[in-house]
C-alpha cells in the first residue's frame, strides 16, 4: 500500500475557517502540520495554475481520510464545488471509509443522502472535533503518528 501525503485533508467554506483553523492545529498537535491538509500552511504550494486540478488530486489521491466541513456555504462556493466532485468520486468508488462529513447547518448537498451519518459541529469546540477525527483515523486502521 502506498503511503498517501496528507492523513487528514480538510474542506471548507471560508466562512468558517476561524473555527476550521482551530481544528487543523489540534490536529498538527498530534500528527504536525505535515500530515494536514489546511489550505492557509500551503500558500506557497497552491498559487499556480490549474489549482483545480491540483486541489482535486489532493483530495482524491493525496490524502487518507478527508473531511468535508458541510454548511450552506460550502454548497454555493466554486472551490468548494471543485472539492467535492473529488469527494463524491471517492464515494462512487465506495471508499466511503476515507470520508468523514462535518455539518454545520441541515444544507442539502447533492450526494450526501439523509441516510448517511456524520458529525454535527455546530455546538462542539474544535478540539472536541479535532479528537473525534484523530478517533475516526485510528479506526480506519490509518497509525496516527506523534510529532
Amino acid at each position: 500500500m502506498t503511503k498517501k501525503r496528507f492523513q487528514i485533508a480538510l474542506s471548507f467554506a471560508g466562512e468558517h475557517r476561524d473555527y476550521v483553523e482551530q481544528v487543523a492545529n489540534h490536529l498538527a498537535k498530534t500528527l504536525g502540520e505535515d500530515a494536514v491538509f489546511y489550505d492557509n500552511w500551503y500558500t506557497h504550494e497552491l498559487a499556480r495554475p490549474n489549482l483545480d486540478s491540483y486541489l482535486q488530486n489532493i483530495y482524491h489521491q493525496d490524502s487518507d481520510l478527508i473531511v468535508p466541513f458541510i454548511c450552506a456555504d460550502y454548497e454555493r462556493k466554486d472551490w468548494c464545488g471543485l472539492e467535492w466532485r473529488a469527494i463524491r468520486d471517492l464515494i462512487k468508488q465506495r471508499k466511503d471509509e476515507d470520508i468523514m462529513p462535518m455539518r454545520f447547518d441541515n444544507t442539502h448537498i447533492a450526494g450526501l443522502f439523509g441516510i448517511d451519518g456524520y458529525l454535527d459541529v455546530s455546538k462542539r469546540t474544535a478540539e472536541d472535533t479535532a479528537s473525534i477525527i484523530l478517533k475516526r483515523l485510528a479506526l480506519n486502521n490509518h497509525a496516527v503518528k506523534k510529532n
